[in-house]
């Protein structure tokens, strides 16, 4: 059996490209002769993980629908590297020989650990990225039958999860970069307040 198209409404996706938050996609339907070509953008911001197709616009004409592709795809690198150039830590990614190489016999919670980079977007593959504290789920403890770890990125403070096969390791205490304990501390000093004071309201 062939691959199953990938369909937006009545369009199929000739060309699709993602960079930073954003997949720009560019649809055909020769059926409809008014309006045959179609760019939208989409993204998978939510809990589900569902595609959300927004900004569609469309035309009879091949190569302003073209333009308007690789005008997107411009407009997303360039947010991209004005993210990076806002990035005020080193950047380079963090590796095996970094870590302690994740297993099943880690309990990851309470502990910082490295994203692998194979399971970060090529643009983000960078070590702002990459280290986050595991704070909890299933899967961060040893020997654990769940697959979620739920955890807060150290540079820029967002939660988020990732299953247990994302995670490279436990960052060794040599490599922790200066920025990073900074970070930890506060983090954590956050987290304790935020702890008690729930406890006080109880």
């Amino acid at each position: 059996m062939g691959e199953e198209k990938r369909m937006v409404d009545t369009y199929e996706v000739e060309h699709a490209i993602h960079v930073g938050d954003k997949e720009i996609v560019f649809g055909v339907d020769e059926k409809k002769a008014d309006c045959p070509y179609m760019v939208c953008n989409c993204t998978w911001d939510n809990p589900l993980g569902i595609e959300h197709y927004f900004n569609a616009v469309g035309s009879a004409d091949y190569l302003e629908m073209l333009t308007e592709f690789t005008d997107r795809v411009t407009t997303q690198l360039e947010a991209v590297k004005a993210e990076r150039n806002k990035v005020t830590v080193p950047l380079q990614a963090f590796t095996m020989e970094h870590c302690i190489p994740n297993d099943n016999g880690q309990n990851f919670e309470n502990k910082v650990v490295s994203i692998c980079p194979e399971c970060l977007r090529p643009e983000y593959r960078t070590a702002d990225k990459q280290l986050v504290l595991a704070t909890g789920g299933f899967g961060a403890h040893a020997n654990a039958r769940g697959r979620a770890v739920y955890t807060i990125n150290l540079y820029s403070g967002k939660e988020s999860r990732w299953n247990r096969e994302d995670i490279l390791g436990t960052l060794k205490p040599e490599y922790m970069p200066d920025w990073a304990k900074d970070r930890l501390k506060q983090i954590q000093a956050e987290r304790q307040a935020k702890q008690k004071k729930q406890e006080q309201t109880r």
